[in-house]
């Protein structure tokens, strides 16, 4: 569920959990806002939940989230008893692996890695 039309990012599977679902859906979607400000090549993100029952009243979720680009796809998985946490332990790993793509690129102007010898 995108907060904005302009902001590619949806969210599925949420608990049935009125508070811990708006908790989880602020903190994905300002995850994807930053995201999307830094990287503005991203064409989507897409999160999905998936809770287990560990007891009657505790649930263990799988969060898997892909983020598309035009050239590749990037899934990152977490998972948690606590769905905002997991959402908040997601983006450092996030926004670490889509930096170090990039630098690759912009560090060397296009250049070959290997040092050139004089």
């Amino acid at each position: 569920m995108s907060s904005g039309s302009s902001l590619p990012f949806y969210i599925v599977g949420l608990p049935e959990e009125p508070i811990e679902a708006g908790e989880a859906r602020m903190k994905f979607e300002r995850l994807s806002t930053e995201l999307c400000k830094v990287y503005p090549y991203i064409e989507e993100i897409r999160a999905v939940v998936k809770s287990k029952k560990a007891s009657k009243n505790h649930a263990r979720y799988e969060v898997s989230v892909e983020v598309y680009t035009p050239r590749d796809r990037h899934a990152f998985s977490e998972s948690g008893y606590n769905l905002a946490t997991v959402f908040d332990s997601m983006g450092p790993k996030m926004k670490r692996m889509l930096s170090s793509k990039q630098s690759r690129v912009t560090a060397t102007h296009g250049e070959s890695l290997r040092k050139k010898v004089d």
